[in-house]
């Protein structure tokens, strides 16, 4: 049966590509950006929070999931999944290591947590929360800070979010922690690297899917570590975050 879906970071490349695996299977896709590809790069139901504050985004995302005449006051969506964030460089030593770091907290802290309280007021019973986080938090990033500080907090709210901290009964909280997925801007910055190693958006995309129609098999509380071997599907496995 086709569910809902709440994607935060559809502006993005993956994100754009979940919503249109979702809308494939004819899910009432939701899409929340601060910022959309013109012209719409499929027709899910766009929520642009590009003029909202931070602190207002939930509220907002919220208001407008209950106001669409499927979902209503008292509806329910099935999966809340968040693929916003971005990436950056930078150590200790360096003079914009605290700007980077501002920039990946905001895109990548900031919008799980915002994606956790929508979720504690628009999930379903046995719902899904999905997140951003990344291969390199599981070890230390000295090249990055920014990018690996983010990350751990983000695979900290993995660890946390259950029915203690606001979700809904039985639902599930798992992060996905790709190595390098494989879009232009990867292969353009790493041409001489094993592109065949690289996930695909449409592997990981139709995983997430997978996840949302059927959650019963994941193990909540974990991040989902994307590999990839030469001729190989991508292999999705749990791992306890740090």
């Amino acid at each position: 049966m086709a569910g809902r879906v709440l994607v935060v970071g559809a502006g993005g490349q993956l994100g754009r590509k979940i919503c249109d695996t979702f809308v494939s299977r004819n899910w009432l896709t939701f899409g929340a950006d601060v910022h959309f590809p013109a012209p719409a790069a499929s027709p899910m139901v766009q929520i642009d929070v590009g003029k909202v504050r931070h602190e207002d985004q939930g509220k907002f995302l919220i208001s407008a999931l209950r106001s669409h005449e499927r979902i209503g006051a008292t509806g329910k969506i099935d999966a809340v999944v968040n693929v916003a964030g971005g990436f950056a460089m930078g150590t200790a030593a360096e003079e914009a290591v605290l700007s980077a770091s501002k920039n990946m907290v905001e895109s990548s802290l900031y919008t799980s947590i915002i994606a956790a309280h929508v979720a504690c007021h628009t999930l379903r019973t046995g719902g899904l929360v999905v997140l951003p986080g990344a291969a390199a938090a599981f070890s230390p990033t000295p090249w990055s800070l920014p990018y690996g500080t983010a990350k751990v907090a983000v695979h900290h709210l993995v660890r946390s979010l259950d029915e203690t901290s606001g979700l809904p009964a039985k639902a599930k909280t798992v992060g996905l922690a790709p190595q390098t997925l494989d879009t232009p801007q990867n292969r353009a910055a790493m041409p001489d690297a094993d592109h065949a190693t690289w996930a695909s958006l449409e592997e990981v995309a139709e995983q997430i899917a997978a996840w949302c129609s059927d959650p019963e098999a994941l193990q909540g509380g974990h991040v989902y570590l994307i590999q990839k071997g030469k001729g190989a599907a991508a292999s999705f496995e749990p791992r306890t975050p740090l």
